[in-house]
This record gives C-alpha cells, sequence and structure tokens, in this order.
C-alpha cells in the first residue's frame, strides 16, 4: 500500500513538473512568435518612414526645380525686355506689357506645377497612411498577444503553484 501511495505521488509530482515544462515550452514559442512580429513591424515601421520622408525629399526637389525654371524663364525674359526697348524705344509700353503677360503665363504655369506636384505628394502619403494604418493593427495585434499570453500563462502559473501546494499538504515537505 505504501508502494502504491508512493508510486501515485511520484507520478502527481512528475505531472506538475511535466505541466511546468508544457507551460515554459508555450511560454518561449510565444515569446518567439511575439519577436518576429515586433522585428517585422520595427522593420515595416522603417520602411515606411523611409518612403514618407522620399516622398516630401521628392515633393522638394520638384517644387525646387519648378522656381529654378521659373527664375530661368524670368531671367530670360527680362534679357530679351531689354534688348527689345534698346532697339524699339517708340513701342517700350508694347513691349512691356506683353512681357508683363508672359511674366503673368510663367507665374501661373509655375503654380500649376506645383499644385500637380502636391497633388502627386498627396497620392503617395494617402499611400503611406494605408501601411501606416496597417502597421497600427499589426502593432494592436502584438499587444493583444502579449496581454493574452500573460493573462494565460500567469493563470497557468497559479494553477501549477496550486498544485504543488495541495502535493505539499497531501505527501509532506520534500
Amino acid at each position: 500500500m505504501v508502494d502504491n501511495e508512493k508510486l501515485t505521488e511520484t507520478k502527481e509530482k512528475l505531472d506538475v513538473k511535466r505541466e511546468e515544462k508544457i507551460l515554459n515550452a508555450n511560454e518561449k514559442r510565444t515569446n518567439s512568435k511575439i519577436k518576429i512580429r515586433e522585428r517585422v513591424l520595427e522593420k515595416k515601421k522603417i520602411r515606411n518612414e523611409k518612403r514618407i520622408e522620399s516622398h516630401l525629399n521628392l515633393a522638394d526637389t520638384k517644387i525646387d526645380d519648378a522656381l529654378d525654371d521659373a527664375e530661368m524663364e524670368i531671367a530670360v525674359l527680362l534679357e530679351e525686355v531689354d534688348l527689345a526697348i534698346a532697339e524699339d524705344k517708340e513701342h517700350a509700353d508694347l513691349i512691356i506689357f506683353k512681357a508683363n503677360n508672359y511674366m503673368e503665363e510663367i507665374m501661373l504655369s509655375t503654380q500649376l506645377r506645383i499644385v500637380k506636384i502636391k497633388n502627386q505628394l498627396i497620392r503617395n502619403l494617402e499611400d503611406d497612411l494605408e501601411e501606416t494604418l496597417e502597421l497600427v493593427a499589426l502593432e494592436e495585434s502584438i499587444f493583444d498577444l502579449k496581454e493574452k499570453s500573460a493573462v494565460l500563462e500567469t493563470t497557468l502559473r497559479g494553477k501549477i503553484e496550486a498544485e504543488k501546494e495541495e502535493l505539499k499538504e497531501k505527501y509532506g515537505e520534500e
């Protein structure tokens, strides 16, 4: 009878140890999954930030180019106006009127280019926003997974500790 009792005690203790090992293995597996997801999330965040920065830099460069082109056109226009007035002083008012109209055309053309650049930037940033929303969802799922695994781990550890206490009470201290 004593051997049977000792056998039962050993079996119960081994069951508790097995449950602990299973819990530890599950905890490691869950932590591994979380770390992988966190690395993926971090890489995606970095890629998304780089894309946004790239889109902003590209738009900035294109706007600078548009303004530089406008400045060059205005400089050429001013030289042509000076030459035309020097050649035909009698029609200076007409030359200046035409130059003003052409300057207005340069300004409107430049503004149109800038608006097109801004619209392209907005489209690009909208795509980036969708990616950012996906990242937020991924972040939330990682947080939920961490929270659930922490609750489950705490519950199971409590259960195992309770079983150990029961065994100590039932079979005495080791």
